[in-house]
């Protein structure tokens, strides 16, 4: 024969789980879901600014000069900080600081690489050398909602920063003296 549980015992049972329901929700959302929704669209957000990177690069090694704008065409300077800021501008809680642009120069036999913030000194040889146009920006992606903490944590309470950087084979080596 089976016995039955009286309905005292049973309405003390669901009484514990609503006197209970209020903090497990708290630490639900508090400890689970809200970080997790801040550090989803941090990580969007530099998403975002990663694409905004690779444009400006993408850009900047379509320039016909390196660092002087001629023929009210822009540089390849200009060109990637005129995207990153067009990037800047698209989206909320993003932001680019230090944008550098550098000239990659690949020696083809010997594979030694090295950099140049400044045009070359003299003209580009594509039978020696390859050169690309890269791009290095610092970028920071805003939490959707920073939450109070004691310390700061990157993408829940604090900005999510990166030091994001894309490169491209020039299409005009010869620009690059300029």
């Amino acid at each position: 024969m089976k016995k039955q549980v009286s309905s005292k015992y049973r309405s003390n049972k669901r009484g514990s789980v609503v006197a209970e329901l209020p903090l497990v929700l708290w630490v639900f959302f508090m400890v689970i879901a809200l970080p997790l929704l801040n550090l989803g669209a941090a990580f969007i957000r530099i998403t975002f600014l990663y694409a905004g990177v690779h444009l400006a690069s993408i850009s900047a090694a379509r320039a016909n000069t390196f660092l002087l704008p001629i023929d009210g065409k822009p540089s390849a300077t200009n060109e990637a900080i005129a995207k990153l800021n067009q990037m800047k501008g698209a989206f909320s809680g993003v932001e680019v600081r230090n944008v550098r642009t550098e000239i990659l120069i690949t020696n083809v036999d010997t594979l030694a690489a090295s950099t140049s913030a400044l045009p070359l000194s003299k003209p580009a040889d594509a039978s020696v050398n390859t050169y690309q146009i890269v791009v290095t920006a610092q970028c920071e992606g805003q939490p959707l909602l920073p939450l109070p903490t004691p310390i700061p944590i990157a993408g829940v309470s604090a900005p999510l920063t990166f030091n994001l950087s894309a490169r491209q084979y020039c299409e005009n080596p010869q620009g690059l003296t300029l």
